[in-house]
């Protein structure tokens, strides 16, 4: 880096030296009806600070200090509200899947007792129980070749179809016609 004098040309501090020229509280300026008037209004005047510039940073006042609050408000409001009804729908979810689980449970449950009461019924209607009821209560036996009949069918089936014969004899024609056709 080269050097030049007094001056460092690297680093240029005068940016951040307040300015020292006098300040003028408004400007004057030369219109053509007024004759002198200032450049600015006297509420212009009364924002201007020490060295002459306008404030970049102004507080807010009462009406937009409210504004702002009722907005925070709000927004948290709705924060609020969203997350208490993403809560809620997880708890209704919980419930519901619990019962779910209970009802598949007594379902289980219920199959069993069917599955049980199934057996308990085929083993008491079985063909052994119904001949040993029919032996000792009934005193039935069972039938021999001799008491047994046989019958043959050597004609063969035969199908027969009536027909009603309440038709009218519109009807009755038409049937007929629809039967040439057929």
């Amino acid at each position: 880096m080269a050097y030049y004098g007094n001056h460092n040309l690297a680093y240029d501090f005068t940016i951040f030296e307040e300015d020292e020229r006098p300040v003028r509280p408004y400007a004057k300026s030369k219109d053509k009806k007024s004759g002198d008037k200032p450049a600015e209004s006297a509420a212009g005047r009364e924002k201007q600070n020490k060295t002459g510039s306008k404030p970049k940073n102004k507080r807010p006042t009462g009406r937009s200090r409210i504004g702002r609050i009722a907005l925070i408000v709000a927004a948290a409001l709705a924060v609020i509200v969203i997350v208490v009804s993403i809560i809620h729908g997880q708890v209704q979810l919980t419930e519901l899947n619990q019962e779910i689980i209970n009802a598949r449970a007594e379902l289980a449950e219920k199959q069993s007792v069917y599955t049980q009461l199934e057996m308990k019924v085929d083993s008491s209607i079985s063909t052994t129980a119904v001949e040993q009821y029919a032996k000792e209560t009934l005193n039935m036996t069972k039938a021999a070749n001799s008491q047994k009949e046989f019958i043959s069918l050597s004609e063969g089936d035969k199908a027969e179809v009536t027909l009603e014969s309440n038709k009218n004899i519109f009807e009755q024609i038409a049937d007929a016609i629809a039967s040439w056709w057929s």
